[in-house]
């Protein structure tokens, strides 16, 4: 199992308009490629004064499946995200897969 996650730092006055574009260009476009897992949360410690953060996991069975996904994300994230929030808005990705101990 990987893990795409995805934290968002946003301001906070940004968050019902980050949250509309969640689900618009990501979420619902992508619906058939997605497992009903995804899973938002919000980050509840060190986001500055005037921001908030949530991470965006999106669980994959195999990793082509996830690099090809988050190559699409990449492009919406230009073609939408930046021009809609410029610096408002910032994030970053991080691959998880589980470690058996």
């Amino acid at each position: 199992m990987y893990i795409l996650n995805i934290t968002y730092v946003l301001s906070d006055t940004k968050v019902q308009l980050w949250k509309t574009w969640l689900l618009e260009s990501v979420l619902s476009k992508n619906q058939s490629k997605l497992s009903a897992n995804v899973q938002v949360y919000k980050i509840n410690h060190s986001a500055e004064a005037g921001q908030v953060s949530f991470a965006v996991q999106f669980p994959f069975s195999e990793l082509d499946h996830l690099d090809s996904f988050e190559a699409k994300l990449d492009n919406e994230h230009a073609i939408s995200l930046a021009p809609l929030f410029g610096p408002q808005c910032l994030y970053f990705t991080t691959v998880l897969s589980k470690e058996d101990f």
